[in-house]
């Protein structure tokens, strides 16, 4: 894979009645794209009879535009009606409820962004976030920057996902495509299915998760208490309760927290916790990562992590297992993560010093956890192929 994957589907899907507002202004604007190109084509009498305007098909995308001079008194339709805010793109979102793909396209510049909340879905459909000039299969070189989202200083992530409402597949279906996320916190995206304390006292799914969602080609930096003190950062991309994500080639840089050796040890730059199962984490570059730089927590198993490169990053291995053993107060109890693969890595320093290639802690490397937890021996972490940067 060169370039980023284009998630549109090949055949257009009918809207639903409801969508009709808005996506009116779509129709409208390509009836007028056709009636110029109609006209570009006649010049003086040998210009042919003019055929009636055939109806346009219904589009297969809704898109979108921000721009950091946009007004969230438009409705974004088009770059000349761009919005400014993600929170209205959501809301425009929301309020045409589209059965099509939708493309959020987002001009280069700095937006400002206060920690958002994202709740609004299409079934069956993606919504992606990608800058202006991309185009699929692209990388880099076919753009002019990446658009840069820079936080304002307060506590939280820049773009949390919750759970779609009751009766809605889980299968969220977001796409960020090549922009910059810095200095958030508590972290980057998360995607969070959240949590709930099961009968036997573990602590499990309380939905059926954010799932399938991709992360390309985003760069993530100054991400962590070291540089927001408002509150502890975990990480650049935190998973919860978040199933069959990709999260590919990305570059995570200076994801720290300030503080103890163990403060600094809680921020990573991909944690995938509470059953956070069947991802893959490949081609990503971590430089300066204050805590372990790939960290699996509580039955979050069978993820694959290959290709990646660790640049000083690590407070004890470049990927680890942990789980809560024990239940406390505040926390139920959790299980291992078994299963999973780190293999075809470079791995050059650690934050302060040599650390491990893997870890699994507490407990062995093949124990599952206590009572609920499966039986076991059964491997924890399996690797091969890592080497020396």
């Amino acid at each position: 894979m060169t370039g980023t994957p284009d998630p549109r589907r090949s055949s257009p899907a009918t809207p639903r009645a409801r969508t009709t507002a808005l996506l009116s202004l779509g129709v409208g604007a390509a009836t007028t794209l056709v009636l110029t190109i109609a006209l570009t084509g006649m010049s003086g009498t040998d210009a042919p009879p003019a055929r009636p305007t055939p109806t346009p098909a219904a589009p297969t995308v809704l898109r979108l535009h921000l721009d950091p001079a946009g007004s969230d008194a438009r409705d974004g339709a088009s770059p000349a009606r761009a919005v400014a805010t993600l929170a209205r793109v959501q809301q425009i979102i929301a309020a045409a409820r589209p059965s099509t793909d939708v493309e959020v396209r987002i001009k280069q510049g700095v937006y400002p962004t206060a920690p958002l909340t994202w709740n609004t879905y299409v079934p069956g459909r993606s919504i992606s976030f990608l800058p202006a000039d991309h185009r699929y299969g692209g990388d880099l070189t076919g753009i002019a920057g990446r658009p840069v989202f820079r936080g304002t200083g307060t506590a939280g992530f820049w773009f949390r996902a919750e759970p779609p409402p009751s009766g809605l597949p889980p299968e969220t279906s977001l796409r960020f495509y090549y922009l910059q996320v810095e200095q958030y916190a508590s972290g980057g995206i998360m995607f969070d299915g959240g949590t709930a304390r099961s009968a036997a006292g573990l602590l499990g799914a309380r939905t059926g998760g954010v799932n399938g969602n991709t992360v390309y080609g985003m760069r993530f930096r100054a991400i962590g208490s070291k540089h927001v003190p408002a509150a502890v950062g975990y990480g650049a991309v935190d998973l919860i309760n978040s199933r069959r994500n990709i999260i590919e080639k990305n570059e995570f840089t200076d994801i720290e927290n300030r503080g103890t050796p163990d403060q600094a040890a809680l921020v990573h730059g991909v944690y995938l916790a509470h059953l956070s199962s069947d991802n893959i984490i490949r081609r990503n570059t971590f430089t300066g990562i204050s805590g372990d730089p790939v960290r699996t927590r509580n039955a979050s198993g069978r993820n694959q992590i290959s290709g990646n490169t660790f640049v000083r990053a690590g407070s004890k291995a470049y990927f680890s297992d942990w789980y809560q053993r024990q239940a406390s107060p505040t926390s139920p109890r959790e299980c291992a993560s078994v299963g999973n693969k780190f293999h075809g890595n470079t791995l050059t320093s650690g934050y302060r010093g040599p650390v491990q290639t893997w870890a699994a802690t507490p407990g062995s490397t093949t124990s599952p956890g206590g009572p609920g937890c499966g039986t076991g021996p059964v491997q924890r972490v399996t690797a091969w192929d890592n080497h020396a940067g």
